[in-house]
């Protein structure tokens, strides 16, 4: 009764909500038709008019559910973020759409969230198109991109769940995983079969930091004893493979390494959060032994969006990208450099 109530509230507020609605339309044409009709008859007015009432009422029980589901429940919130890629971010929106609708709880959700929420399609797709190495610049568009998140969980309603398409490297794709704290994510990643974005991992527990007591994923490297103070965390979950022997490895200092016993890149199905937890628990130990951090990774963006999340902005840790021109891994930003400020 209490849904009832504050969907007759939204419609008695907002009036025109229910004129586009296909009970409503077909109301109108039953009227003009069956207007003509009982006219020529003669009789059939009272049936006529009971007719009217019902497509009223069920247009009137449509529009309350949508409301109520729209204002008053978790709903599917798509968003793509794009970092320096020519890939097209409208068709990624589209692909996101697609799946929401396709589940059948949603239809026409794209209509539906710009109508019942005031979310534009455009407030959903981040594009950076500056150098990943400009670290101000990517900064201040990790900040804009969190602020803007939270003005769409203020839109919609609470424990809304991010259906997250990223589009570039997996460097940044950890920067993006420290925007989503505590909130529901599920992680979408292009699948070139069927060129759409398909689910790789719904986080929707906080168990990526859980300790585990055995690597199940990996198989680890790591040194006999500490002979410095910074260390490599080389990360090896795709077909490409890091070259240990790089310059930019070798002289740095020691070296852990995690390669996946897969030997290739992780499948859609595997457990996500165990590969996270793996490489989360190296990263945890090597912060307490050691002064500087320096990680290099092949891997999937998703893995990366799952270390962002699990270990957030607080570690002195050095994010690189790998440069094909150079053949070298170069350094991006410290996550700690990361600072995010709350806005009213």
């Amino acid at each position: 009764m209490s849904a009832l109530k504050r969907g007759l509230s939204i419609l008695v507020r907002n009036p025109l909500e229910i004129i586009n609605n296909p009970f409503t339309a077909m109301d109108s044409i039953v009227a003009m038709v069956g207007g003509l009709m009982v006219d020529r008859s003669g009789s059939g007015y009272l049936i006529l008019l009971a007719i009217l009432l019902l497509l009223l009422v069920l247009g009137m029980v449509v529009e309350i559910r949508k409301m109520n589901i729209y204002q008053h429940r978790a709903i599917p919130v798509p968003v793509v973020i794009n970092i320096a890629n020519p890939s097209n971010s409208g068709n990624a929106i589209g692909s996101l759409f697609d799946t929401i609708e396709s589940e059948g709880k949603y239809r026409s959700h794209r209509h539906n969230l710009s109508k019942y929420l005031d979310i534009s399609r455009d407030e959903l797709i981040f594009n950076y198109n500056g150098d990943i190495y400009n670290k101000a610049m990517l900064l201040d568009f990790l900040k804009i991109v969190r602020h803007d998140i939270e003005q769409l969980k203020r839109k919609a309603p609470k424990s809304t769940t991010i259906y997250l398409a990223y589009i570039g490297p997996a460097s940044v794709a950890i920067l993006v995983g420290t925007l989503f704290v505590q909130d529901g994510v599920k992680i979408f990643q292009y699948d070139r079969s069927s060129e759409s974005y398909q689910t790789a991992i719904d986080v929707n527990d906080r168990a990526l930091k859980e300790d585990t007591d055995r690597f199940e994923k990996f198989d680890l490297e790591e040194p006999s004893e500490k002979k410095s103070d910074r260390v490599t965390v080389a990360i090896d979950a795709a077909a490409h493979k890091i070259k240990l022997e790089e310059d930019s490895i070798k002289n740095y200092g020691d070296i852990y390494y995690l390669k996946t016993k897969s030997n290739g890149t992780i499948d859609k199905d595997e457990d996500w959060l165990q590969y996270c937890r793996e490489v989360f628990k190296v990263l945890n130990l090597c912060q307490q032994q050691y002064q500087e951090i320096r990680v290099v990774y092949s891997m999937p963006v998703a893995l990366g969006i799952l270390l962002g999340m699990a270990a957030q902005n607080y570690w002195n840790v050095m994010l690189t990208n790998y440069d094909s021109q150079s053949s070298t891994y170069k350094d991006v930003v410290r996550l700690n450099e990361v600072v995010y400020f709350s806005f009213s």
